[in-house]
């Protein structure tokens, strides 16, 4: 191809794009907003400590025969509307490194002021929940078992999980 006709393609392709060939020309357009959608809202699902934990008994050193109760309160704030939770804890999990001692853990629910006994399938509300952490150190043990140990209880966890 000669000289002259390539540069009048190329100065043809040129003329193209400046007048808009690739997509720079105007056409009307518009625009509206949802009015009426409104605004969408996520719900809670939060435990909180309310009162402070206490001890049943000072006692300083367990000894078979002991039994320990530990009582602290929350509050459970679920809010959502299809929101189904549970209550849970890790103390079960929590081995005694105290050689014969048990550790449990129990619940008492209350949703304004009434007894919440089904505590696997517990829907929005705000819920007072009284947690008892026992330690029971019983009389069966003997010799030198158990002696001179510590049970850290300082992980114990007070768990509200979604469930579907």
């Amino acid at each position: 191809m000669n000289k002259l006709l390539k540069g009048s393609i190329a100065g043809a392709a040129g003329i193209v794009l400046l007048l808009g060939g690739a997509g720079t020309l105007a056409y009307w357009n518009d625009s509206a907003t949802v009015a009426s959608a409104g605004t969408v809202s996520s719900g809670e699902l939060s435990i909180a400590s309310t009162v402070a934990g206490t001890w049943d008994d000072s006692i300083a050193l367990i000894v078979p025969g002991d039994s320990l109760t530990y009582t602290e309160q929350f509050t459970v704030t679920a809010s959502g509307d299809n929101l189904s939770f549970e209550l849970g804890e890790n103390v079960t999990s929590i081995v005694s490194t105290i050689d014969g001692a048990t550790v449990t853990a129990d619940f008492d629910v209350t949703e304004g002021g009434v007894a919440v006994t089904d505590l696997s399938d517990l829907d929005a509300g705000t819920y007072t929940v009284d947690v008892e952490i026992t330690v029971d150190f019983p009389t069966t043990v003997s010799g030198s078992t158990g002696q001179l140990q510590d049970l850290d209880l300082s992980d114990v966890e007070i768990t509200v999980t979604q469930i579907p």
